[in-house]
C-alpha cells in the first residue's frame, strides 16, 4: 500500500516539507548506524571457538560516558539544534511575515463552531458586518497567487484549521482572534480539516479551499456579492454580529 502526501500548492509548503525531510533523512541514517553497531557487536562477541566474549560494564567509566556524552551532543546540534534554527528562520522570514500592509492581499474573517467553518469576504465598500459581505459555509474561495491573510475566531470550543494542501495551521480559540496566511499557486480544490477534537461530530468538520485565476476569482465574487446583498437581513442579529471590524 501507497501513502502519498497531500500535493503542496502554496507558496511556502515547500518549507515544511524540507524540514520534514531532514528529519527524515537524519533520524534514517542514525537508526541505520545503530542496527550497523549491534549487528557488529553481535557478530564479533558471540560466544564461538574460544574467542573472547564480550565484556560487560554497567557505563559509569570515564570513556564510557565520554562516549555517550559525545554521540548524544553530535545527534542534537546535527538533528534538534539545525531543525530549530531552520524552522525560526521560516517562521519569522515568512510564516509570521503577515501581510498587513499589502493592499493585494485578501482578508478573510473566519469563524469556527460545532461543526462548521463560515468564511467571510468584505465587500466593494472593504468593511465587514456590511450588507455587501460575502458569506461561504465551508468553502472558501481564493484568487490564485494573491496573499489569503485569515482572521480566525470560534464561536464555542478550540477547533485548529488545517490546511494539509498548504502545510500549515492554526488554532481558532475561544475569546481570542488568531490569524494565518497562506498562498496558493496553482487552481484547484483542496480540503480543510480540524485537527483539533472538537465533540461528537468533530469528523464532520471539514470545508475545501477552492483556488481559482484572478479573472475566475472575481467573477464569481461578482456573482456572490449580488447574492449577498439579497439575501441580507438587518434582524439577524447572530449573522451581523459575525463581523468585526479589522
Amino acid at each position: 500500500m501507497r501513502l502519498d502526501i497531500p500535493r503542496d500548492v502554496s507558496l511556502d509548503g515547500h518549507l515544511v516539507d524540507g524540514v520534514l525531510g531532514y528529519l527524515t533523512l537524519c533520524t534514517g541514517i542514525a537508526f541505520a548506524v545503530l542496527i550497523l553497531v549491534l549487528a557488529v557487536t553481535l557478530l564479533f562477541h558471540r560466544a564461538r571457538g574460544g574467542r573472547r566474549q564480550a565484556h560487560h560494564t554497567h557505563g559509569d567509566g570515564l570513556r564510557a560516558r565520554a562516549l555517550t556524552f559525545t554521540v548524544g551532543l553530535t545527534l542534537f546540534v546535527a538533528i534538534d539544534v539545525t531543525l530549530a534554527v531552520r524552522a525560526s528562520h521560516h517562521l519569522r522570514e515568512r510564516f509570521w511575515a503577515y501581510p498587513d500592509g499589502d493592499p493585494n492581499a485578501l482578508r478573510v474573517e473566519v469563524t469556527a463552531r460545532q461543526w462548521a467553518w463560515t468564511f467571510r469576504t468584505a465587500g466593494p465598500d472593504g468593511s465587514f458586518g456590511t450588507p455587501d459581505d460575502v458569506v461561504t459555509l465551508g468553502e472558501l474561495h481564493v484568487p490564485v497567487g494573491r496573499p489569503v491573510y485569515l482572521k480566525l475566531r470560534s464561536r464555542d470550543v478550540v477547533h485548529s484549521f488545517y490546511l494539509p494542501s498548504y502545510r500549515t495551521k492554526i488554532d481558532a480559540i475561544p475569546g481570542s482572534t488568531t490569524r494565518l496566511w497562506f498562498q496558493a499557486q496553482e487552481p484547484g480544490r483542496t480540503e480543510i480539516g480540524c485537527a483539533q477534537h472538537c465533540g461528537v461530530s468533530h469528523y464532520k468538520m471539514r470545508g475545501w479551499v477552492i483556488a481559482a485565476p484572478e479573472d475566475e476569482y472575481q467573477a464569481w465574487l461578482t456573482r456572490a456579492e449580488t447574492d449577498s446583498r439579497l439575501r441580507y437581513d438587518p434582524a439577524d442579529t447572530v449573522a451581523q454580529q459575525e463581523g468585526w471590524a479589522w
